[in-house]
């Protein structure tokens, strides 16, 4: 065996370690698809403590017990999840009491269209079979039972409210926990320290921001006449939690309110008015005031939207930003090996913290593989033999001396 060969190796191939990687993600991703009605009240309320938490460091910075503290934190976050509940239950009962008077409304454009699609060739045996589809009375049924599942809202605000007191309890004081991470993981504990900055954020932004368009939208609907004002304002509140497609969630209910209570004119002009007023604040003010907070481009949002809401059921369309944010901090930003990944979901190559630094114009050391044999490296060509140096010729040497 020659010295230059090849060391053995001494784990499994790249390739295997990937695999192993991806069959380990997708068994915690069918574990937490098991148990999903437990893991979205518990990270919603770590969410949300961690949204609370620099009032309870002020609070405490003016010599405020950290018991007390975190009493008031959990408290307000007590306040802003009851009114949130109290605003929701109050629409649910306008929009049930208010539905049933439309009906005749309703049957009436049912009717026009179908003379209409009658006129444009559809048979009369299709339409009759989309009415048996698609019937008033069975879908305000289906809305009012979705809207009405007090069993399973009870259920999850109920864990949602304990798990808050007991987060907020354990992080009463986390000043040693924080040092000893920092001292054993750098990386981990600044990843971490990121998402939680990264998350508080996106919460404070999103419910201002979302305040303000319900309340726009709110006038919208008040100048153009149409019912349930308060009802579909809270509405668009609610989905403003819902990256990209949130909007129009909260649009087309009102938007069949206008066409069931007035003409489909005021439809359209009101649908306008919506998409100008949310292109506005999602697309043009919102960037520019939260910047780089969130770290996540469009695309990501979208796919991680329908992603969690598939894992978590329809929590996830609202937890989508924050457990993407989380699982890149756990997965990508904690290493720096693994931090380049972030750029593909809208982050940057930028510190996460005081940890090793990956400079974003700077190309990496290169670092020889011990697992890749070496080319051989060619022959040395031979030097050239000098030639012999030919002896004096002896009639020209010189005569020793004599002694």
């Amino acid at each position: 065996m020659s010295a230059s060969s090849a060391p053995e190796r001494s784990g499994p191939a790249e390739g295997i370690r990937i695999l192993y990687a991806g069959a380990a993600i997708v068994a915690c991703l069918i574990g937490i698809y098991f148990i999903r009605d437990v893991v979205a009240p518990v990270f919603l309320a770590m969410t949300l403590v961690v949204t609370a938490r620099p009032l309870v460091l002020w609070l405490n910075q003016h010599r405020v017990p950290k018991i007390l503290s975190a009493l008031i934190g959990m408290l307000v976050v007590f306040l802003v999840l009851l009114a949130i509940l109290f605003a929701v239950t109050v629409a649910m009962i306008q929009f049930i009491q208010a539905m049933p008077a439309y009906a005749d409304r309703f049957n009436q454009l049912w009717a026009q269209a179908s003379e209409r699609l009658i006129a444009w060739g559809v048979s009369q045996e299709t339409i009759s079979e989309w009415l048996r589809t698609f019937d008033y009375s069975r879908l305000l049924g289906y809305v009012t039972g979705v809207m009405s599942g007090v069993g399973f809202w009870a259920t999850f605000l109920g864990s949602l409210f304990l798990f808050v007191a007991f987060v907020s309890v354990d992080l009463t004081d986390t000043t040693q926990q924080r040092v000893k991470l920092a001292a054993v993981r750098p990386n981990l504990a600044a990843a971490l320290l990121d998402f939680s900055w990264r998350v508080r954020k996106y919460w404070i932004v999103n419910t201002i921001f979302g305040l303000a368009v319900a309340v726009i939208n709110m006038g919208i609907l008040a100048f153009l006449q149409i019912p349930l004002v308060l009802t579909w304002g809270i509405l668009a509140f609610v989905t403003a939690y819902i990256p990209n497609v949130g909007f129009i969630i909260g649009m087309v209910p009102p938007a069949l309110m206008a066409l069931l209570a007035r003409d489909f004119q005021t439809m359209v002009v009101m649908v306008a008015l919506y998409v100008v007023v949310n292109f506005i604040a999602s697309m043009v003010i919102q960037p520019k005031v939260t910047g780089d907070a969130v770290g996540l481009n469009i695309t990501t949002t979208f796919i991680s939207l329908v992603f969690w809401s598939i894992i978590i059921g329809p929590m996830g369309a609202i937890l989508a930003v924050p457990m993407t944010l989380f699982c890149k901090a756990i997965l990508f930003d904690a290493d720096p090996q693994t931090r380049w990944l972030s750029v593909f979901m809208g982050g940057s190559l930028d510190l996460v913290g005081a940890a090793e630094t990956v400079p974003p114009l700077q190309a990496p050391t290169v670092r020889e593989d011990p697992l890749v044999e070496p080319e051989p490296e060619p022959d040395p060509e031979p030097a050239p033999v000098p030639a012999p140096t030919p002896d004096p010729d002896p009639e020209q040497r010189p005569e020793k001396q004599p002694g």
